[in-house]
């Protein structure tokens, strides 16, 4: 074969490797991006409902403290704790009882 012709086609052949190697990678994330993120949400743990009764000098903050996980902000759990029982003011009162969720 000549060699110019024989550049060609290992050219050619490198371009196409790298091509399909290109597509096989694409395909892995497209693919294993899901299973990641899925993998990390399960990391949560499932959340459980707790229902807790205000005592006299309880606050929605203590109770956050108390209940949160250890990477979660406490104003995310007071966010929740209000979310969950349709709370529009954080005031809470001795005798009542509150819904908190929690995660084992």
């Amino acid at each position: 074969m000549n060699q110019c012709l024989m550049r060609k086609v290992v050219g050619k052949s490198r371009m196409i490797r790298e091509k399909i190697l290109l597509l096989l990678t694409l395909t892995m994330i497209i693919c294993l991006g899901p299973l990641a993120l899925a993998a990390q949400k399960g990391k949560d743990g499932e959340v459980y409902y707790e229902c807790v009764m205000i005592h006299s000098g309880d606050t929605l903050w203590k109770i956050a403290e108390k209940y949160k996980d250890e990477e979660q902000k406490i104003e995310h759990m007071i966010s929740e704790i209000m979310k969950i029982n349709g709370m529009r003011s954080g005031n809470i009162r001795s005798g009542e009882s509150i819904i908190v969720p929690t995660r084992k």
